[in-house]
């Protein structure tokens, strides 16, 4: 991933500011992987179920090719009372997601329930770069049984780093939330439902952008910035690209 350094010395302080290419999530709409099931919405497959059997229509979505995201498997986590579980669905399917007229995708993903969960890990982050997670997210357009009053966490290898409370009939809106990374490389995102029950959200339409790095250096340690001056000859600034 191309980075540009620029840095400028004020006399014995010089800053450096890198930024970089906004980071690249593989299948940031959930299309690349088309729902088979007749329903329009399939669940992670879990022990060995299909369109067909159990109850809810399943797919082996997370190993199928170009899926880009982990999902959990769980549904129930061995108890039927918890009424979890994660998948895709397509508009106007009978998980009522919100209406995806006039927005850029046509598939989300449903957290539904506690520990409901979609995961991918994104490379190329800069070491101290300030990120934004942008992202729609809306609600089940259910009540009674099965609604949309779910609560969604934002993580970053295993941090939150936003949490969104939503109620039933909570239209698709664009989140965003930023954060840091303290070294380079790979980094896990993950969003996941926290409500006990049979909550529902959605979510789609998600990116990475970068904003910048700023490094500060001094031949000693520095000792604040308060009162500093430059000295007359140094007020030029320099500049290079890497």
């Amino acid at each position: 991933m191309p980075l540009a350094t620029k840095t400028y010395v004020l006399g014995v302080l010089t800053l450096s500011i890198v930024s970089a290419d906004s980071l690249t999530v593989v299948n940031a709409n959930f299309a690349n992987v088309a729902v088979q099931c007749s329903s329009g919405f399939a669940y992670q497959s879990y022990m060995g179920g299909n369109c067909a059997v159990p109850s809810s229509p399943q797919q082996p979505l997370d190993s199928a090719i170009g899926i880009g995201w982990g999902l959990a498997p769980l549904p129930g986590d061995g108890d039927a009372a918890l009424l979890n579980g994660d998948g895709i669905t397509n508009p106007n399917t009978a998980f009522n997601p919100p209406p995806f007229t006039g927005l850029p995708f046509s598939e989300a993903a449903f957290l539904r329930g506690i520990n409901s969960q979609v995961v991918q890990t994104v490379t190329g982050c800069v070491p101290g770069g300030l990120y934004t997670v942008g992202f729609y997210l809306g609600s089940r357009y259910g009540s009674g049984c099965c609604d949309g009053n779910q609560t969604v966490e934002a993580l970053i290898d295993g941090q939150v780093i936003g949490t969104w409370t939503l109620v039933s009939f909570t239209p698709f809106n664009l989140e965003t939330v930023s954060f840091t990374v303290g070294s380079g490389g790979s980094h896990k995102l993950k969003f996941m439902g926290t409500a006990t029950g049979d909550h529902t959200a959605f979510v789609s339409g998600v990116s990475i952008d970068t904003a910048s790095n700023l490094t500060i250096s001094h031949p000693q340690a520095c000792r604040g910035l308060a009162g500093l001056r430059r000295p007359a000859a140094s007020r030029r600034s320099k500049r290079s690209t890497s």
